[in-house]
């Protein structure tokens, strides 16, 4: 691997593949193995880092080598699904790690990948992420996680992959999320908010109607709420 630059493909594949790979002592080797979980929430507690806020090279570099790996066996997005719930659930208050984690469980799930896994719980995921940002005043925090609300709302009507039991109750729950958001007192929230909302319901005209023309940033109470009555995210 040292022969690899570091922002490279090649350098992020080969750390993703490090079990398969020969080049771990036996006994690291066994002892990883023994909590594959463990190792690989270690592992992207760090990596996500390059991979949002990296330079320009690094990001595309490390998403691309991750969405290889997630897309060449179910069993390797089973286990990155696994590695960012956990962080999920043990890095609440550590913004550092918290906010690139979000951005990539809201990038996976853009580009479809985490939808496929069986290992999320698309209403567990809200709450989480819910609880992250929290009487938060990080904005980009707040915009990652309306990003990733934004990836479970557009799981409606999804065959398979993400626990179908769950499936509609966080559908729901994400959709209320983006509907209180659109509440939100700080004008740049709300924006923000405004433009996830659209890719939710764009190609329903009507719905995209209810979006159009209004300065959000400065839109009566009022009217939000009857907006976001409209738009089925009460």
């Amino acid at each position: 691997m040292k022969l690899f630059s570091y922002s490279s493909q090649r350098y992020f594949s080969a750390l993703l593949r490090l079990l398969s790979l020969d080049w771990l002592a036996e006994s690291v080797s066994n002892e990883i193995k023994a909590d594959q979980v463990a190792w690989i929430s270690e592992l992207l507690a760090g990596y996500v880092s390059s991979a949002d806020t990296g330079n320009e090279e690094l990001v595309i570099a490390s998403r691309a080598s991750l969405g290889s790996f997630c897309n060449s066996d179910p069993s390797n997005l089973d286990l990155i699904c696994k590695g960012l719930m956990e962080n999920l659930k043990s890095r609440q208050g550590q913004d550092r790690v918290l906010v690139p984690t979000l951005e990539i469980v809201a990038f996976l799930l853009n580009v479809g990948l985490l939808q496929r896994s069986a290992e999320v719980d698309a209403r567990s995921l809200c709450l989480m992420v819910q609880k992250s940002s929290y009487k938060s005043g990080n904005v980009r925090k707040i915009d990652a996680c309306a990003r990733v609300y934004g990836g479970v709302a557009a799981l409606s009507g999804m065959e398979g992959g993400v626990a179908t039991r769950r499936r509609n109750e966080g559908v729901a729950e994400a959709k209320k999320r983006l509907g209180a958001l659109m509440f939100h007192p700080w004008p740049k929230v709300r924006n923000s908010v405004v433009d996830v909302v659209w890719t939710v319901v764009e190609g329903d005209e009507e719905m995209e109607r209810k979006l159009k023309g209004v300065d959000w940033g400065k839109a009566e109470s009022s009217y939000v709420k009857e907006t976001v009555n409209g738009l089925g995210l009460a």
